[in-house]
């Protein structure tokens, strides 16, 4: 299956006490696996990477976990300008954050499905694209 997938689920999946991250990481397996192709904005990799890193993981471990997650057959997508104007337009008319908003528009742009975690962006995300749980 070809998705978007945010942060939230990335993160989830690599710490066991939080509430989804047994579905998450049987979501993030499908991506190793290549059973699941991902396609992730640019940012996906910093914002895995700060909150791991702020928990506490060890760079190398953190650097590979990422790499895993935006090398073939997952696409990271550069964001730009024009793309980041539209991204612009879902966070205002979605009233959404800023990075959710892009991965809201990158899931809206390429129609595919989003899954995240993040219970407002879900709530939000629903009149731009469809979503699926992990």
């Amino acid at each position: 299956m070809r998705l978007v997938i945010d942060a939230s689920v990335a993160i989830a999946a690599s710490r066991v006490h939080e509430p989804s991250s047994a579905a998450a990481r049987g979501r993030i397996g499908r991506a190793f696996r290549h059973q699941d192709e991902l396609v992730v904005p640019a940012l996906f990799g910093v914002e895995v990477a700060g909150a791991l890193s702020r928990h506490g993981e060890p760079e190398g471990k953190i650097r590979d976990y990422v790499a895993r997650l935006t090398s073939a057959p997952h696409a990271v997508i550069a964001l730009g300008v024009a793309r980041a104007r539209r991204a612009m337009h879902v966070a205002i008319t979605g009233r959404l954050r800023g990075a959710d908003a892009v991965y809201v528009w990158l899931a809206a742009s390429r129609g595919l499905p989003l899954c995240t975690l993040d219970h407002e962006m879900a709530e939000r995300a629903g009149a731009f694209c469809n979503l699926i749980a992990p």
